[in-house]
C-alpha cells in the first residue's frame, strides 16, 4: 500500500475522523430538541457528567443531582444525558407518584447492564427481574420483612447491638489489652464510626439474612466480612461497565465484564447452600430471611403470626436454589454500606448539634425505665423523637440518591406540554435534589427532625420524601434497615455521648464512594461513657 499521500490528504482523513468522532459523541443530542422537551445542553461523549469524571474540582454525584435538578427550575420535567444515554428527570412529586404508582404498570422495570451469561445469580435478583417474574418475586419475599418478621428478627438484631457495646466499653476501659486499635484521649474513644457500624451491619445481615452468627469487631479479618468488603466495593472493571451501558448498552452487555468477583460468588454461594441444606435436614431453624426463602421454595410463603402474606402468586416458576442465594447476596450488597451510610450520618449530626443528642438521650431514658429497662421491639417503636431523627437523616443523606424506571409500554405523559414516552425511555427521579428543594423543605441544608414531628409531616408531599423509592420497586427492606439502624443507636446512646474531636472533619465535605455518599476525611469522633 502507498502510504506516500499529499499533505492535503491527511488532513482530508483528520477532518473525516473528526467529523466522525463528533457524530458519534453527538448522535443522540437531538433526542430532546425533535421531541420539544426542555434540555441542559449535554457535551459529546459525555453528556452532562463531564463535571463528574475531570480529576481536578471534581463533582460528586450528589452535586451533579442536585446541579441538574436546579438547572431544570420551573420544569415538571426535563432532559439530560448520562454521557450518551437520554434521560428523562422528573422534578414536580405528583408526576414522580403518577409514575411510580398509578401508573406503574408502564414503568415496572430498572434499567440493568447484567448479563445472565456472565452473571446468572445476579440476574436472578429482585432487582435484575422485570415483568410476572418480578411480580412472584416480590411477592414471595415480602411476607420475610413484615411487621410480625421484623418483631421476630429483632432478637438477632439486638444481639449484635449487644456486641458492638460490650466491645466499645471493653475497649474504652482497657484499650491495649482487648486489642483495640482505638485511641483513647483522655475521657474520650477516638474512631472512626462508619467502619464501627459497618461492623455491626454485617453481622446484623449475617446473622438475619445468612444464618450465621459473627463478631467482626472481635474478629476484624473474619473471612466472611473480607468478602462482604469486596463484593459491595466497585471495582475499576466494575464501574467501567456501569459507564459503558449509558454509552452502549448492547456492547457492553456483550463485554463479559461482571460486577462482582467470581470468589466472591463462589464464596457467598457456598455460605448459602450450606445453610440451605443444614435447615433443610432439620439441624436449625431460626426466625430469619433464609428460613422464609427455603420455605418459599417448598411452596410455603405463609407467615403465622401475619395476615400480610403473599398474595396472587404464579407458581409456575418454582423457587429453587439459584433464586435464593441471588435474593440473599442481593440485600447483604443493597443493605451493608445504605444502613452503616445512614448511622454514620445521624451519628454526625448528634455530635454537631449536642442540643439534638441530649433530646434524644432523654427519650431513650424515659422509655427504658418505662419497659423495666428492656430494650423490645415495642420500646424502640414508641420513640417518636428518634424516629424523627432518622427521618430527618434520611431526608438530608438519602441511601440512594436517584431512582431510575424503564418504560415498557408507550405513554403519555399529562401535563403541558405533553410527552409521548416509548418502550426504552429512561426516567430519572433525582432524590437528593427534591430532599433539597426549598420549596418542600424551608432551610433545607439545617438539621431540622421536627420537620418530621406528627404536626409537621402532615405538610410534607410524601412524592418529594423518597428515601427508599416510591411504589411497588421501593425498597422491600426498608423496615428491616429502620430497625437495625434505631436499636443500635438507642444501645449506643444509652451508654454513650458521641462526641466532635480535632479529628473531626468541620464543615462537612459530601463525596461520593461507589454508589453511596460519604465525607472526605472519614466519619471521626470520640465516644464520652456517660456517667448515668
Amino acid at each position: 500500500m502507498d502510504w506516500n499521500w499529499a499533505l492535503s490528504d491527511w488532513i482530508v482523513l483528520l477532518a473525516a475522523l473528526v467529523t466522525a468522532a463528533y457524530l458519534c459523541g453527538t448522535w443522540s443530542h437531538n433526542h430532546f430538541k425533535k421531541r420539544n422537551v426542555p434540555y441542559i445542553r449535554p457535551a459529546p461523549f459525555f453528556g452532562n457528567k463531564r463535571p463528574a469524571i475531570r480529576s481536578r474540582n471534581k463533582e460528586h454525584f450528589p452535586d451533579y443531582i442536585l446541579r441538574t435538578y436546579r438547572e431544570l427550575q420551573g420544569h415538571a420535567y426535563g432532559g439530560t444525558f448520562n454521557f450518551m444515554q437520554p434521560e428523562i428527570i422528573l422534578r414536580d412529586p405528583e408526576l414522580i407518584k403518577t409514575i411510580t404508582v398509578k401508573d406503574f404498570e408502564h414503568f415496572t422495570n430498572h434499567g440493568s447492564f447484567l448479563n445472565n451469561a456472565t452473571e446468572p445469580i445476579w440476574d436472578k435478583s429482585l432487582f435484575s427481574l422485570s415483568g410476572q417474574r418480578w411480580k412472584d418475586m416480590r411477592s414471595t419475599l415480602s411476607p420475610a420483612f413484615t411487621s410480625s418478621k421484623m418483631k421476630a428478627m429483632f432478637g438477632l438484631v439486638s444481639q449484635c447491638c449487644q456486641q458492638l457495646v460490650d466491645h466499645l466499653e471493653q475497649c474504652y476501659e482497657q484499650p491495649i489489652e482487648q486489642g483495640c486499635d482505638m485511641q483513647k484521649d483522655g475521657e474520650m474513644l477516638i474512631l472512626e464510626l462508619n467502619d464501627l457500624y459497618t461492623r455491626y451491619t454485617n453481622d446484623v445481615i449475617a446473622t438475619a439474612a445468612f444464618g450465621m452468627e459473627l463478631d467482626s469487631l472481635k474478629h476484624p479479618t473474619n473471612e466472611f466480612y473480607m468478602m462482604a468488603q469486596r463484593a459491595v466495593k466497585i471495582g475499576s472493571l466494575s464501574a467501567a461497565k456501569s459507564s459503558g451501558y449509558l454509552i452502549s448498552p448492547k456492547l457492553t452487555q456483550l463485554s463479559g465484564v461482571t460486577t462482582m468477583s467470581k470468589t466472591v460468588t463462589e464464596f457467598f454461594r457456598s455460605v448459602i447452600d450450606d445453610t440451605i441444606s443444614r435447615r433443610e435436614k432439620g439441624r436449625t431453624v431460626k426466625p430469619d430471611i433464609i428460613q422464609h426463602l427455603i420455605q418459599a421454595k417448598k411452596g410455603d410463603t405463609r407467615d403465622a403470626n401475619s395476615t400480610e402474606n403473599a398474595k396472587d402468586i404464579d407458581n409456575t416458576h418454582k423457587l429453587n436454589d439459584d433464586d435464593i442465594a441471588a435474593q440473599i447476596l442481593a440485600f447483604l450488597v443493597a443493605g451493608l454500606d445504605t444502613t452503616s451510610t445512614l448511622l454514620s450520618f445521624a451519628s454526625h449530626q448528634l455530635a454537631v448539634y449536642p442540643e439534638i443528642q441530649s433530646r434524644l438521650q432523654e427519650e431513650i431514658d424515659e422509655t427504658l425505665q418505662e419497659h423495666a429497662g428492656k430494650f423490645t421491639y415495642e420500646a424502640v417503636n414508641s420513640m417518636k423523637y428518634l424516629g424523627m431523627v432518622v427521618s430527618e437523616t434520611l431526608r438530608m443523606f438519602p441511601p440512594t440518591v436517584t431512582a431510575e424506571r424503564l418504560c415498557i409500554k408507550p405513554y403519555t405523559l399529562d401535563i403541558n406540554p405533553p410527552l409521548e414516552l416509548e418502550p426504552g425511555d429512561r426516567l430519572f427521579i433525582p432524590v437528593y435534589g427534591l430532599h433539597h428543594d426549598p420549596m418542600y423543605y424551608p432551610d433545607p441544608e439545617r438539621f431540622d427532625p421536627e420537620r418530621f414531628c406528627d404536626e409537621n409531616k402532615l405538610h410534607i408531599n410524601t412524592s418529594a420524601y423518597l428515601p427508599f423509592g416510591s411504589g411497588p420497586q421501593s425498597c422491600i427492606g426498608n423496615q428491616f434497615a429502620l430497625v437495625a439502624s434505631k436499636l443500635v443507636l438507642v444501645h449506643l446512646l444509652s451508654r454513650f455521648n458521641i462526641r466532635v474531636t480535632a479529628k473531626t472533619p468541620l464543615p462537612m465535605k459530601i463525596i461520593q464512594t461507589g454508589f453511596n455518599m460519604s465525607v472526605e476525611g472519614g466519619f471521626w469522633f470520640g465516644l464520652e461513657l456517660r456517667s448515668s
